[in-house]
């Protein structure tokens, strides 16, 4: 996995065939994930109307996310979550203008200069 990447969250067995599978874009270096078994990534959720003007929301395209439909990232909720947990493949690949808003907007959330 490399930074940028779109990765499909892995689901419990049980759950239905067809069901959506969470994504989250990965913003950890790729010297990180040489090194680390946890992936630093941002959630993906579809793009609805309630997101607008709220901080901390970055638009990402359908064919960036891998889906149907376009999505947000959702920065405030940066998370780390076991590389395993995750399909072998990325499922999407953001564009660098995503990922550079998406690290805009943490700089913004973590108050780093």
């Amino acid at each position: 996995m490399a930074r940028g990447d779109v990765l499909a969250l892995r689901r419990a067995i049980g759950f239905l065939p067809g069901a959506k599978l969470d994504r989250f874009a990965v913003v950890q270096s790729d010297r990180l994930a040489r090194v680390l078994d946890t992936v630093i990534a941002v959630p993906l959720d579809e793009a609805r109307p309630e997101y607008a003007g709220i901080p901390g929301i970055v638009p990402v395209g359908s064919r960036e996310a891998g889906t149907k439909r376009d999505q947000v990232a959702l920065v405030t909720q940066l998370t780390s979550l076991p590389g395993d947990r995750f399909e072998p493949s990325a499922v999407g690949k953001l564009r660098s203008t995503t990922l550079a808003r998406i690290a805009e907007v943490t700089k913004l959330v973590l108050e780093l200069d």
